[in-house]
């Protein structure tokens, strides 16, 4: 009986030692392939940060390979992918991250990228939205300002201004007192459409910086944009006092100079001189429109020709520089509509417009 105890003994010890052997070769395996999965991220990382995605795609897809379970690794992957047009594998390995997580941040934002690759803009702003609000690792700072900062130039390139003004309203509440941030939110109010509110940005930081060029100039664009024309120009000088670029702020004195003489809303008019203005600003419309080539129709522009040519005696009522500035804005939007944003040329037409329209 002893000797079987024995023997029973030994045998559960070797089985122990081999089971030890086999957890202990698992391990190390484990721990090999995590390491070698570790420096293929990082090889990739490296190249793809270095703007080489092609040569990160193989390093990165091997680190994903190794341990599927790293959503780092996975989300490196799909930013290679991406850069490299490799869509279609980018999106499937999103979809399946946003299948077992549907609200990590930093997968949404992956997500909302390759809808942006893809022209899904109304999806991929929803994405954005999705990663603003998502989950976040928490040893990471808040990432919301930096996301909705790329949501916002996303807005700008295509040109959303009702959705860009929403999205600055809300980055100005999370930008505190940091005033590079706020620098940037009052050029985006004026690409909105809010000169008001750039301008209040601007006097507030050229209270704690009074010799900042770039903080005259844009307080200057924002001037004008509000049709505060000596107000524009003085704001330039300023900025030229302080050493900005003086050829480029001289043409913006010029431009405030330009759109002054154009302006039919100002007090000062009498009939006739707020008839002629009209007159000058439904002629510049229609050359705008002319020049996009698309829009009206023959017909149409004929009308409005008609129009300009009719002769008026007298001093006119406001009713006719009424009905030819309407006119003016009706020919101006289906130019922007037909054609997208104004040019340089047609600055001042643009400006006036904003006046008028306010």
């Amino acid at each position: 009986m002893g000797r079987k105890w024995g023997l029973m003994i030994t045998i559960a010890a070797t089985m122990g030692a081999l089971w030890g052997i086999d957890v202990f070769l698992a391990r190390t395996e484990r721990a090999e392939v995590s390491g070698e999965a570790r420096r293929d991220y990082e090889a990739g990382s490296a190249r793809l940060a270095a703007g080489h995605a092609t040569d990160a795609v193989d390093p990165l897809r091997k680190a994903h390979t190794q341990d599927r379970s790293n959503r780092q690794y996975t989300l490196r992957l799909v930013a290679a992918l991406v850069e490299t047009g490799k869509l279609d594998e980018a999106g499937r390995l999103l979809a399946d991250l946003l299948e077992h997580n549907p609200n990590d941040g930093e997968t949404s934002l992956a997500e909302a990228r390759l809808l942006v690759r893809e022209g899904e803009w109304e999806n991929a702003l929803a994405y954005y939205h999705r990663a603003i609000y998502g989950s976040w690792d928490s040893k990471a700072a808040s990432p919301q300002t930096t996301v909705r900062l790329e949501l916002v130039n996303v807005l700008v390139q295509r040109g959303l201004q009702k959705d860009l003004l929403a999205e600055v309203l809300l980055l100005e509440t999370e930008a505190a007192k940091d005033p590079q941030l706020l620098r940037r939110i009052a050029q985006l109010y004026l690409i909105a459409g809010s000169p008001a509110r750039a301008e209040t940005i601007y006097r507030a930081l050229l209270h704690d910086d009074m010799d900042d060029p770039g903080l005259y100039s844009g307080l200057g664009d924002a001037e004008l944009a509000l049709g505060n024309y000596r107000v524009a120009e003085a704001a330039f000088q300023n900025a030229i006092r302080n050493g900005a670029e003086r050829n480029r702020l001289e043409q913006r004195i010029q431009l405030a100079g330009s759109v002054a003489e154009l302006d039919p809303t100002l007090r000062r008019l009498t009939s006739m001189e707020k008839f002629d203005r009209a007159v000058r600003i439904l002629q510049l419309a229609l050359d705008a429109l002319k020049q996009c080539g698309r829009g009206y129709s023959a017909e149409q522009i004929a009308g409005v020709e008609k129009l300009l040519a009719a002769r008026v005696r007298g001093n006119p009522a406001n009713e006719l520089a009424e009905q030819r500035l309407s006119t003016a804005e009706q020919i101006w939007q289906e130019r922007i509509d037909a054609c997208g944003a104004s040019t340089s040329v047609e600055e001042p037409l643009r400006l006036v417009m904003a006046k008028i329209a306010q």
